[in-house]
């Protein structure tokens, strides 16, 4: 079976123009997503797609594959589904780019949720930390999930949910990692944006919202998402602690 690990890349961010491509002690953070990456022990491959030049260049000096995709795709799953109609694989993992201590155990966590799930008829799969500290409860940009009680994905918001009215429920952070087979994949890309996805802007929604049943998958803490200039900061004083 071939996992392709697929990190997209653009450069457009609203809020961080050019953040694949910012240094991160030493090394881009794209390239520090891509060894995470590469230490998965499920993925067989892993290849960066990007709409813009100037991370293909910074690609083509480190020797690491890319894809040059579409810069009209509205989120980086439909990024991937361009990849898909140019590499076969049978299932395809959407590593966020953003994510440079994303850990390998999580990205084999989720791609085995999904090998499990299909069994059931459920072709994708994600995953989320079981408890989101005080500062996660009250921030909007983090997305909580509510899983059922048979591993499957209930909803997904950036409201507070579960809300605590008769009793109180741990909430949970989502993160934003994506196992997809080859079915699921080319199914995501053909389906409209639903409303809740584009006011949430969610994008695995899109699957919820037409019916579909999503796996998911408690992974460990620790990750942060590279969203804003302080994020970076925070990130670069982790990995200097580390080395």
């Amino acid at each position: 079976m071939k996992v392709l690990g697929v990190i997209p890349a653009r450069w457009a961010s609203t809020r961080f123009p050019g953040k694949p491509l910012k240094e991160i002690a030493g090394k881009a953070m794209i390239h520090w997503v891509w060894d995470q990456t590469k230490k998965a022990t499920v993925v067989s491959e892993v290849v960066i797609a990007t709409d813009d030049e100037r991370i293909a260049d910074y690609c083509k000096a480190h020797d690491l594959d890319f894809v040059m995709t579409s810069v009209s795709h509205p989120t980086g799953s439909d990024r991937l589904a361009e990849v898909a109609d140019k590499i076969s694989a049978d299932v395809y993992v959407n590593v966020q780019g953003d994510e440079p201590l994303i850990e390998p155990k999580t990205i084999d966590d989720v791609t085995s949720c999904l090998l499990t799930a299909r069994s059931r008829g459920i072709e994708l799969a994600t995953g989320y930390i079981e408890k989101a500290n005080d500062e996660q409860l009250g921030d909007p940009s983090v997305v909580h999930l509510v899983p059922s009680m048979d591993g499957c994905v209930i909803t997904l918001t950036r409201l507070p949910a579960p809300y605590p009215f008769v009793e109180p429920m741990q909430r949970t952070v989502h993160v934003g990692l994506y196992a997809f087979s080859r079915k699921a994949l080319k199914l995501f890309s053909e389906l409209e944006r639903g409303p809740v996805e584009r006011a949430e802007s969610i994008e695995v929604m899109r699957y919820l919202e037409h019916g579909y049943r999503i796996a998911c998958v408690p992974v460990t803490p620790g990750s942060i998402g590279v969203d804003t200039p302080e994020d970076l900061v925070k990130v670069e004083a982790i990995l200097r602690e580390r080395q």
